[in-house]
């Protein structure tokens, strides 16, 4: 009987040795695999996102075609004005001295480096 029990022995460790080098085998490959797939799931969303912005532009682009948009766009942005309207400017309201130049002489971090070199040079 100690014969068959040997055999089961050497046939499990034999079996045990083949599952071993599969898994080795096969573990490289897997792995290539896997970072392979989540590498095309990232560039799937980077294409996502691309296609996105490229509808959004592609929108804009389009309202250039309309007349009535790009009258508005260069009013707001360029102040542009049709013939025979005028244009109105309002003075931008004047702001109090701060503290110190009220007692005579600019604080050093509100002048202009030429300022503060001006004014050390004629300074006695």
């Amino acid at each position: 009987m100690p014969a068959p029990r040997v055999a089961l022995t050497t046939r499990a460790t034999l079996l045990a040795v083949v599952i071993c080098v599969l898994v080795l085998t096969l573990a490289y490959p897997l792995r290539l695999y896997l970072r392979q797939q989540s590498k095309l799931s990232q560039l799937v969303r980077a294409n996502a996102q691309a296609q996105t912005q490229v509808d959004q532009l592609r929108t804009t682009v389009g309202r250039y075609g309309d007349q009535a948009w790009v009258e508005d766009e260069a009013r707001r942005r360029l102040h542009y004005l049709k013939p025979g309207e005028q244009a109105y400017l309002m003075p931008a309201p004047a702001t109090p001295p701060s503290t110190d130049e009220a007692h005579g002489g600019a604080s050093a971090g509100d002048s202009a480096w030429y300022g503060r070199l001006w004014s050390q040079i004629s300074a006695p």
